[in-house]
């Protein structure tokens, strides 16, 4: 797997570029799912954790609290992590999972949330790509055919990284 805070750490100039195309590429991701916020987060193997890598729309205090997610964790990103698969909370109100997070959610002024696995093309989640909804919501099959495709161009994105400091 590639040690992308190694790179974060010591190649800045490679870094920063990445950096920027993720933001990039989660500004679409939120603007075909009419989201106002969004996050990609990717595993980072020093802690074994999702680790947040970009983000639109969220305050300090969520981005404490999701800064790291493990794949136990009962959050749609660590489910989704963990499943293998998007995990969609159309009103987590009603998700009984997610109620540790109802304040947090709240607070941050979100209802919905969907969480989108970011697959590598060895089949290895390497991340997971969220969008966030202030009132309840319904994903349709064009919005997650979407939500796919970005998730796609995440993960090359990712491979892209890698052949770079080869």
């Amino acid at each position: 797997m590639l040690r992308w805070v190694r790179i974060k750490e010591h190649e800045t100039t490679i870094w920063s570029r990445f950096h920027a195309d993720c933001h990039r590429l989660l500004d679409a991701a939120i603007a075909s799912d009419g989201s106002p916020k969004g996050n990609i987060q990717l595993f980072n193997p020093n802690v074994s954790a999702l680790q947040i890598v970009a983000q639109r729309g969220f305050d300090l205090a969520f981005l404490q609290q999701f800064e790291f997610v493990r794949s136990d964790e009962p959050s749609a990103c660590g489910r989704a992590f963990r499943l293998g698969r998007r995990v969609m909370i159309a009103d987590i109100r009603k998700d009984r999972v997610y109620m540790p997070y109802l304040s947090i959610a709240q607070a941050s002024g979100y209802r919905a949330v969907q969480s989108t696995p970011i697959i590598r093309s060895d089949g290895a989640i390497i991340g997971v790509l969220s969008t966030h909804f202030a009132q309840t919501h319904e994903w349709s099959d064009a919005a997650q055919r979407e939500l796919d495709s970005h998730a796609d161009q995440m993960a090359a994105l990712v491979a892209g990284l890698a052949e770079n400091l080869h």
